[in-house]
C-alpha cells in the first residue's frame, strides 16, 4: 500500500470541506480524484501533503502512520513524494535547470554541482526538455512549464506523484501527450500518481482507479470502468458531458507541441 487515507475531516473555520474521507491507493496505480466545484479535491491534497491542517483522521503515507493534522510529514516521507503544482509554480527569475535542482538543494545538499547538473539534465531528458536547460520559465510554453515543473516534480525519483489540474489551460494535443507522459514515467519509475483534474480525456487516458468526491464526501470509490458506466445520477453527468470535437482540434492553428 502506497497511501491509505481513513476518515479525514478538513474545514476552514467553521466549515467543514471534508468529511470521513477513506480511500486507498495502490503501487503504480493512477488515481484521479474528481468531484464538482467546490467538492474539495484539491483541499484533500493539500491536506493529505500537510499543507494544510486537517480537523481529524489518520493518513499511512508510504508505510508511515501520521495523525492528521497532528503529525507532520516527515523528510523521509517527502523526499519520496513528487509535485506538479498547478501552473506549475515555477520562479520565474531562476532559469530551467535551477528550478528543477530546488529539491536537490533541499534534500540532498552534499551533492556537488556536477552531479547536481547530471540529475537535472537526466530529469529534463525523461520529459523531453533537455534543449530547455538555460531558459527561463518566461520563454516557454504552457506545455513546456508543465514538463520542466514534471522533470523537478521527479528529480528525487519518487514514488508517489500528487498532481493538481495538470492539464488545465492546456489545448487538447499538448494535453494528451502530456497525459502519455504520465503513463511513460509511471512505467519507466513506477510510479502511483494521485491526479486532482476535471479534463475528461484525461480521465479516460490515464485513469485506473476513481474517487468522486460530492458535497465534501465519497460518492464513488471504483475502477475507471465502472465509474463510466455508473446508474449514480451525479456521476454519470459528469461523464456525459460533450468532450471537444474532433474538427474544433484540426482548426486550431494556435497549438503548442511542447
Amino acid at each position: 500500500m502506497i497511501l491509505s487515507v481513513r476518515d479525514l475531516k478538513a474545514g476552514y473555520g467553521k466549515k467543514i470541506i471534508l468529511e470521513s474521507i477513506s480511500f486507498d491507493v495502490q503501487p503504480e496505480e493512477i488515481r484521479v480524484i474528481l468531484g464538482g466545484s467546490g467538492s474539495g479535491k484539491s483541499t484533500l491534497l493539500n491536506n493529505i501533503l500537510g499543507l494544510e491542517r486537517a480537523r481529524a483522521g489518520e493518513i499511512k503515507f508510504l508505510g508511515v502512520k501520521l495523525r492528521a493534522g497532528i503529525d507532520p510529514v516527515p523528510n523521509s516521507v517527502r523526499v519520496k513524494t513528487g509535485v506538479l503544482f498547478q501552473g506549475g509554480a515555477l520562479l520565474s527569475s531562476y532559469t530551467v535547470s535551477q528550478n528543477i535542482a530546488l529539491p536537490l538543494s533541499i534534500h540532498r545538499p552534499e551533492l556537488p554541482a556536477p552531479v547536481v547538473q547530471e540529475m537535472v539534465a537526466e530529469a529534463l531528458n525523461k520529459v523531453n526538455m533537455l534543449h530547455a536547460f538555460h531558459k527561463l520559465p518566461s520563454e516557454l510554453s504552457g506545455g513546456m512549464k508543465k514538463r520542466a515543473a514534471l522533470a523537478r516534480a521527479i528529480i528525487l525519483e519518487p514514488q508517489i506523484l500528487f498532481c493538481d489540474e495538470p492539464s488545465a489551460g492546456l489545448d487538447p494535443i499538448t494535453a494528451r501527450s502530456l497525459d502519455d507522459l504520465l503513463l511513460e514515467l509511471r512505467e519507466t519509475l513506477h510510479l502511483s500518481v494521485i491526479i486532482v483534474t476535471h479534463e475528461l480525456e484525461s480521465i479516460k487516458a490515464i485513469g485506473d482507479k476513481i474517487l468522486f468526491l460530492s458535497s465534501g464526501k465519497v460518492l464513488l470509490d471504483d475502477t475507471l470502468e465502472n465509474a463510466l458506466h455508473s446508474a449514480v445520477p451525479e456521476i454519470s453527468d459528469f461523464f456525459k458531458r460533450i468532450a471537444p470535437k474532433e474538427n474544433d482540434e484540426k482548426n486550431n492553428v494556435n497549438f503548442n507541441f511542447r
